[in-house]
């Protein structure tokens, strides 16, 4: 392994050594509109995560992610991550070795409710239901024609006659349908006891509003230029980059950071 090469830009000054960096997926590590990844770069992120087995100086991956376990323990696998991941916007963690993953009480109580909701979405041909999901529901226009804010108003109106209690996280493209109570906040805590770190040890890098709670919970906070209004108002730093571009950026910025504490 080699030592990491690259931009750092300095502007990263956390207040303590960073432990940690945790990554959202889509919008962060990948391109949103489910684009082809950059696998040069992701390559360059999973090479600076080998090196945080044997560099202090190097904070070791993780994730946190709307995306169903199936899809996180892939990317888990492409970065190298040892760490526990939280998948499902909270409902739940993973980990590669040993091969786990294991949901919140909350989520596991709420699923009755969740699939008599799934069946509501199913019925309506304007919605597309992403597949593989237990403990929440992402709910995507059936086409490119009908625009987010639609999309989000017809689902609170579904919601509302269906009588579920449910909390509705639109993201960039599609709306998450959640459990009250879960959420990538409620998540991220659960992780970092998992994990052993305290917050203040970690740095977060999110793109869309369902980031906002975990990502105050950071000790550094970021967020890349395609990042949302509200993401790029509420973190200490927002860089020029797109998506991977910029997390691989802040990366490089924490080990610098790292190394001058």
């Amino acid at each position: 392994m080699t030592e990491p090469t690259g931009s750092a830009p300095d502007v990263v000054r956390p207040g303590r050594r960073i432990e940690v960096f945790a990554c959202d997926i889509d919008g962060c590590l990948a391109a949103a509109g489910h684009a082809a990844y950059d696998l040069a770069t992701l390559g360059r992120m999973a090479d600076l995560n080998a090196l945080s087995r044997v560099s202090a100086d190097v904070p070791a991956l993780t994730l946190v992610t709307g995306r169903p376990h199936a899809y996180v323990d892939a990317v888990t696998q492409v970065l190298g991550i040892d760490l526990p991941v939280s998948f499902e916007n909270g409902a739940g963690l993973a980990t590669r070795r040993p091969y786990r993953a294991w949901l919140a009480p909350e989520a596991t109580a709420g699923q009755a409710a969740l699939g008599a909701f799934a069946a509501l979405v199913a019925a309506e041909p304007r919605f597309t239901l992403q597949l593989g999901k237990v403990a929440s529901l992402s709910v995507f226009p059936a086409t490119p024609s009908y625009e987010l804010p639609e999309l989000l108003a017809d689902v609170e109106e579904l919601a509302l006659r269906s009588g579920l209690a449910l909390t509705l996280d639109p993201s960039t493209d599609c709306v998450n349908v959640l459990l009250p109570g879960v959420d990538k906040g409620t998540g991220f805590a659960w992780l970092l006891n998992e994990v052993g770190v305290p917050a203040e040890a970690v740095a977060g890098i999110g793109d869309s509003v369902g980031d906002l709670a975990w990502l105050a919970a950071c000790g550094v906070s970021v967020a890349p230029a395609n990042a949302v209004g509200e993401i790029r108002d509420a973190v200490d730093v927002v860089l020029p980059g797109q998506d991977v571009e910029a997390a691989l950026a802040a990366y490089l910025a924490l080990i610098e950071a790292n190394r001058r504490l």
